[in-house]
Parts: C-alpha cells; sequence; structure tokens
C-alpha cells in the first residue's frame, strides 16, 4: 500500500480561517457570517455558523437534506451551467464517488472511495489541498468537519483527523471491525462514526465485497480532539445469532440522526447474512430467530450509547432488504395534534414513520415495485426474482420539506437460490447476488409522500436507476440515474422542470449552496466532481437540457 501527502498553496482561502483573496457572492458571504445557528449549542462553530451552506452530510442533525436559502427554484433553474469541475483522484471497488461534499465558509471538501480528500474553492474548483491514502473503500465515506479538523475514515477500519487549513494528519484511530468506510457527523465535541459488515474480501475471483463471519456493525462515539473511543454499540447481538463463524450483518451504512433536546442518536440497519444462505445452510438456516438489530431502527442514548428502543422492520431478512439509511426527524400534525417523528427507509422499498419517544409504528408505505421479497424460504433447487435486489429499493437518503418525504426507489430485481448460487461462505453469497443483478436494466420511481400518514401524493418514473438522493432545492426536489443524468422536479406536481447530462454514472448526491448545485459523477474512472451554476455557460462534459 502506498501513501502520499501533498497540499498546494491556499490559492483562496475561506473568512473563518483568517485568510484573505476568496471572491464570493454576496448573498453567500452574508450568510456565511451572519447566519442565525439553527442548530443546537453543541453544534461546532463551522457548523453553526454555515446553516446556509452544508455543513453536514444531510445538511442538518434532522438528515432533512432540505435547503430553502439556496438561489435556485423553478423560476431561474433553466440557467443553470457547468461553472467547473474537478477530476476526482481515486477509485475504490464500486467506482470513485458515492456520498455528499460538505461546503463550509467557501470551501468543499470531498473524500473519495480511495479514501483520499480533497479541499477545493467553491467559487473555481481549484484544490486547495489534498491527502492522498490511497486505500480503496466500498463507502459511501466522506469527511465530516469540525473544531478546526476533518474527520474521514481512512481506512477499512480507521478514523483519522486531518488539519482544516492544510490537510496534515492530526491523529488516527483504529477501531474494531472495518468501518467501510463511513462518513461520520460531528457535534458536542464528539465524532460519531460507524462500522459495517461488509469487508474488503480477498478471493480475486469473487470481486472486493463481502461478509465475513463475526462481522458486525458498531457505533462509535469518538473524542474529537484525541480519537479516544467515548463509547461503543454493537448492532448485532452476542453470540452473533448461534453462529458467529458464518453469520454477519446489521451494518451502519450512514450518519445518524442526532436530536439533541432529548440526547438521543437513530440509526438505521443493515440486512443479516449470510442471504439468503449458504450450501452448508440453505435459506439463513444458520442465523434463527429475527436476527437483531438487522434491519431495525435503532434509538441510542447519546451520551453513554445506552440502546433505548429498537423497532426491526425486517426480522430474519433473506434478501438484502436493509433498513440503512439516515434518519429523518419531523414534527407532523396528526389527529390535530403535532407529534415529533423519526422517519426511515432502505432497500425493502419501504418508508416508515415511528414516534420519537417509544418508536411506535405511526405508518408505513410500500414504494417501488416488489416481487417475491416476503417469501419466507427459497424453494430449494429453483432460481426466484426478488425486488427489490442487492441495489433496489430506497438505496440512497430522502430528503424532507414542508411535511412532505421525497424517495429515490430503485426498481432492480435480483436473482437468488437457497444456498446463494451454491455460495460457500457469505462473502460469496453476497458477491454472487451483485455480479448477477443487471443494474443497467433498472428503473427507478421518485415518490414524495406526506409524513403525516404515509399517503403517496405523486409518483415520477425513471428509465434508469436513481442512485442519487433526492435533495429538496426551495420549490424543487433534485435527484439523478445511474446513467448520468441529474434532473430537477417540481416539488408540487412531480414534472420534470431541467436535466443535464454526465459523461460517467452517477451514485452520489449533491450538496447545494447559493446558486451553486455541486455533486460527483463517480461510478467509474475519469469520474468527476461538476458544480452547475446560475448563469454559468453550459459545457462538455455538462448538457443542460431545459425542459419545457
Amino acid at each position: 500500500m502506498s501513501r502520499r501527502f501533498s497540499r498546494r498553496p491556499l490559492l483562496a482561502a475561506p473568512l473563518a480561517l483568517g485568510l484573505t483573496g476568496l471572491t464570493l457572492p454576496p448573498a453567500f458571504k452574508v450568510r456565511a457570517q451572519e447566519a442565525t445557528p439553527a442548530v443546537a449549542a453543541g453544534a461546532p462553530e463551522e457548523v453553526a455558523a454555515n446553516t446556509a451552506a452544508w455543513p453536514l452530510p444531510n445538511r442538518d442533525y434532522a438528515n432533512t437534506r432540505a435547503t430553502m436559502d439556496a438561489a435556485i427554484s423553478s423560476e431561474n433553474v433553466n440557467e443553470l451551467g457547468e461553472a467547473w469541475s474537478f477530476p476526482i483522484p481515486g477509485t475504490g471497488p464500486y467506482g470513485s464517488f458515492s456520498s455528499n461534499p460538505i461546503v463550509i465558509d467557501g470551501v468543499v471538501y470531498i473524500q473519495d472511495l480511495a479514501s483520499n480528500v480533497v479541499a477545493l474553492d467553491f467559487e473555481t474548483g481549484e484544490m486547495l489541498w489534498e491527502h492522498i491514502y490511497d486505500n480503496p473503500v466500498v463507502g459511501p465515506n466522506g469527511p465530516a468537519v469540525g473544531w478546526g479538523k476533518v474527520f474521514v475514515t481512512s481506512s477499512v477500519d480507521t478514523v483519522s483527523a486531518l488539519d482544516m487549513e492544510t490537510g496534515e494528519e492530526l491523529w488516527a484511530v483504529q477501531l474494531e471491525g472495518p468501518t467501510g468506510a463511513i462518513q461520520p457527523t460531528v457535534y458536542d465535541d464528539t465524532v460519531y462514526v460507524s462500522t459495517l459488515a461488509g469487508v474488503l474480501a480477498a478471493e480475486e475471483d469473487l470481486g472486493l465485497r463481502g461478509y465475513a463471519g463475526g462481522a458486525t456493525g458498531i457505533a462509535y462515539a469518538l473524542d474529537q480532539e484525541t480519537g479516544e473511543v467515548r463509547w461503543s454499540f454493537q448492532t448485532v447481538e452476542e453470540g452473533f445469532w448461534g453462529n458467529p463463524e458464518v453469520n454477519s450483518g446489521a451494518g451502519l451504512w450512514f450518519p445518524p440522526a442526532i436530536d439533541s433536546e432529548r440526547d438521543m442518536l437513530f440509526y438505521g440497519t443493515g440486512n443479516p447474512a449470510p442471504f439468503p444462505g449458504t450450501v452448508d445452510y440453505p435459506n439463513a438456516s444458520s442465523r434463527p430467530g429475527p436476527n437483531l438489530y438487522s434491519s431495525s431502527i435503532i434509538a441510542l442514548d447519546r451520551n453513554s450509547g445506552e440502546l433505548l428502543w429498537y423497532n426491526q422492520v425486517k426480522p430474519h431478512d433473506l434478501f438484502d432488504l436493509d433498513f440503512h439509511l439516515s434518519p429523518i426527524l419531523a414534527t407532523v400534525t396528526i389527529d390535530g395534534g403535532e407529534r415529533d417523528v423519526v422517519i426511515g427507509a432502505g432497500k425493502l422499498g419501504r418508508v416508515l414513520a415511528f414516534d420519537r419517544e417509544t418508536g411506535e409504528t405511526i405508518w408505513d408505505t410500500s414504494v417501488g415495485e416488489h416481487q417475491n421479497d416476503e417469501l419466507e424460504a427459497v424453494p430449494e433447487g429453483e432460481t426466484i426474482m426478488v425486488m427489490p435486489g442487492v441495489y433496489g429499493g430506497v438505496e440512497t437518503p430522502m430528503a424532507f420539506a414542508d411535511g412532505v418525504v421525497y424517495a429515490s426507489v430503485a426498481n432492480l430485481p435480483t436473482p437468488y437460490t437457497a444456498t446463494g448460487h451454491d455460495a460457500e461462505t457469505g462473502s460469496e453469497a453476497v458477491q454472487r447476488a451483485e455480479r448477477m443483478t443487471e443494474v443497467t436494466e433498472g428503473t427507478g420511481v421518485i415518490v414524495a409522500l406526506d409524513a403525516a400518514t404515509g399517503e403517496i401524493q405523486w409518483t415520477h418514473e425513471t428509465d434508469a436507476v436513481p442512485f442519487g438522493a433526492a435533495t429538496v432545492v426551495n420549490d424543487l426536489v433534485v435527484a439523478s440515474t445511474f446513467e448520468g443524468t441529474i434532473f430537477a422536479l417540481d416539488r408540487n406536481s412531480g414534472e420534470e422542470v431541467w436535466r443535464a447530462q454526465l459523461a460517467v454514472p452517477l451514485i452520489a448526491w449533491p450538496a447545494v449552496v447559493e446558486d451553486t448545485i455541486i455533486v460527483g459523477a463517480g461510478a467509474s474512472q475519469n469520474a468527476q466532481l461538476v458544480a452547475f451554476r446560475l448563469g454559468a455557460p453550459q459545457a462538455t462534459p455538462a448538457a443542460a437540457t431545459p425542459v419545457s
């Protein structure tokens, strides 16, 4: 493994770093300096001062992925053009880029799927510094920024803190179990990070990801100053459902929602494995019972990591039907009264709302296409098609605004047998399922749901799989597809009002700040981070298409 550290001179740096020379749009500059902190007192100064930018993975601690501070709307979205692009340096087993940029004080922070970290000038796209790790990971990884540091998972099992101004590594801590790696989040002098059950597999003929026996999701709280572990919570019950040499799962793929008033964290958890089974243990016979706490939403005490409640949405899942996304915190009106809820979804193709205090299910809505996903066993000797498949359902984060939840849903099946296509291990089973899933043949739908009732308000069909997270920008919802299309829909009707075509597939999601949408097109080599800006000329590789 090679590693190098390089830093380019700071051509233009943010106001909060005490440097000069950065020219920002007037509205951005005013808001960056005068933003009223819409977050609790425990937020890092950089987050509290940039609530009008994109300071957190899903913009805020409630994971709403919604901005009403941007200048982009249905009235001017057709004026978007390509302002700049930046070649993403590294590549991992699943492309080059699969998460969200962070934008703070006029600097864009990204991490690619080789774990490399880059800081760019928001206005020009010029690189300010880079830290090259060259450690391929599964992802979706990404940075978190606070207390003068950039926090990243720098390999499959390591969390690092970099100097925010220079990119120099300040500390690195190795964790138990593979991180995957996942995008952290920051609050109250704490870095919240988590681990997966998916690991890099050694078998060359199987690809790069697998589920090793005994691998589990673990939620960690780290001291931001030193990286010391304050607490951890393992998402698989002790004993690994009776067989730690074979069973694994319940990975934590995305950052939690943080309820600062209740001091609670909310996570969605991944599937159990092997799935559906192996030659020796067909139809998950190695893991009898519900397999807690897989495919669940869990609520933890933020200060201690104690489990407060859980709701298992899919007991004893056979088909990789995670409930893995970052939950959304919202307050909705039900029966004439306000109720605090937490909303989750995942690859099982269902969106659910829960009472935030108790975990009680309030509503449960199926989205997208379904086929054989409720089977309790696959007939031995047969191959069946299951939808959602390993890349299907609600694969990427949802958005919430004005009482409505927006979800990108992948209609993409996977063929299964009772033995995971004669797999000897969980690693073989997942790799064979993934290889037999034809991503380019999938379609999808963008769905708007009433957050109080779960009722579907509108749907918008897509010709390709929508792997980009839903993102609300004023009266628009932005999404994207695997074929490289990014598009904007009218939030009220679901009608498309703008699209742009990129040269490489999209599996990442955007940050939207003022007049600019920044998104990474990174499902292949030659990946790029592209900034679309109002009034910028349209240029290769992006070709914006007005929709009348």
